[in-house]
């Protein structure tokens, strides 16, 4: 391996890694270290599925990065196509669409908000009432007193083929991968930015921080952004009510802040299901807590699952995996204050991977001088400036 490279990113999953295969695409001499050996279980990216939609909550700079994001990854589906057919270890869709439904209660900001972003943006979809979602999907169970939204062009990413095919094709572009490895610091000097890893010490030109939930560790000014573990649980779902031509990937509301997100039953392991909300902050060094160590692993589940999806039967598999919750649950993208050439790409909060590829497209111009080339709304996502 050499000892100096033009960007070194300390941290290879969803946003390290799409940002690394996009420098290495340009020519970039890019070093990516990771403490696990991606795709793996130590981040946010496994659990084999992630939504994708275009309707947001967030506002419009949100609405055009995920519109962004759709375009490239229907372009790495393409470039992809050759490595997937020829090797069963990446073989599938990156992308399956099955629409996406999202219920709240009638006339709440939830579904108001994407329904503005809808017609704004022009995004294909559908009000419906509760009974037109009863009636079109006789699985969910919706009272009379909430609505819900439909994205006929949403559907799911498959994220660890992605991550897989991310690395593969970022490797054959030139881009070098030290797995297993802790980065125990960063400090500016006269030869560029020195990193300090398990395995040595290296150099870059610039660098790039996506540690996910243990950016805070590397930057104690980034420790608004907590560790958030998180349980989801994959449920027996008769395929007549939840396979997966009878059910979209569904975003249910409940008022306020609770809110579970799902998909079908896409591949026999069950009914998907998870909570965005709450959690249980967690320690960096301290081990995740196996689904189940909680009882509330699965009773929140089974209580939506109850609620809505009254179908569905007895727990199969259960994870935990980490989000990385900023304040807001708001992206920081950007140049650290008070650090020159040191960017960061984080804040995913559980919403995250569905953007990996334009964050990864937008960090990688920014590392190589042509930020403005990009069409991301930079001052939406730049990091608080209090951090200094």
């Amino acid at each position: 391996m050499s000892s100096h490279y033009d960007v070194i990113i300390a941290g290879a999953g969803s946003f390290g890694m799409s940002a690394g295969y996009y420098l290495a695409l340009a020519g970039v001499r890019v070093l990516l270290i990771d403490a696990g050996d991606p795709p793996h279980s130590l981040g946010s990216h496994h659990g084999s599925t992630r939504i994708v939609r275009t309707a947001y909550t967030m506002g419009a700079a949100y609405v055009k990065l995920a519109l962004r994001a759709q375009q490239l990854w229907k372009q790495l589906e393409e470039q992809s196509a050759e490595l997937r057919t020829a090797d069963e270890a990446y073989h599938g869709p990156l992308f399956e669409r099955t629409g996406a439904i999202s219920v709240g209660p009638s006339g709440s900001a939830f579904i108001r908000s994407k329904t503005d972003s809808c017609t704004a943006f022009s995004i294909p979809h559908r009000l419906l009432t509760a009974s037109d979602i009863r009636r079109e999907w006789p699985g969910l169970s919706v009272s009379d007193s909430m609505e819900g939204l439909y994205e006929p062009e949403a559907g799911v990413l498959y994220s660890e083929r992605i991550i897989r095919v991310l690395r593969q094709l970022a490797l054959a572009q030139g881009a070098e991968l030290l797995a297993h490895t802790q980065v125990h610091g960063i400090e500016a000097g006269s030869g560029g930015h020195a990193v300090h890893t398990s395995n040595g010490s290296f150099t870059a030109d610039r660098v790039l921080v996506s540690a996910g939930a243990w950016a805070g560790r590397l930057f104690p000014e980034l420790a608004a952004v907590t560790p958030i573990r998180k349980a989801v649980g994959w449920f027996e779902a008769p395929n007549p009510l939840y396979g997966a031509e009878r059910l979209p990937v569904f975003i249910i509301n409940n008022g306020g802040d609770e809110e579970y997100f799902g998909f079908p039953d896409l591949d026999g392991s069950g009914l998907k299901i998870g909570r965005h909300d709450g959690g249980r902050e967690v320690l960096y060094g301290q081990p995740l807590p196996a689904f189940g160590t909680y009882k509330e692993d699965e009773d929140e589940l089974r209580f939506a699952l109850e609620r809505f999806l009254p179908g569905a039967g007895r727990l199969r598999d259960g994870q935990v995996c980490l989000y990385e919750r900023s304040p807001g649950e708001r992206f920081w993208l950007g140049e650290v204050p008070g650090r020159t050439g040191v960017w960061f790409a984080g804040g995913g909060s559980g919403h995250g991977f569905k953007f990996a590829s334009a964050i990864g497209e937008a960090m990688s111009l920014a590392l190589t001088g042509r930020q403005a080339e990009s069409d991301l709304d930079w001052p939406a996502f730049s990091l608080p400036s209090s951090i200094k």
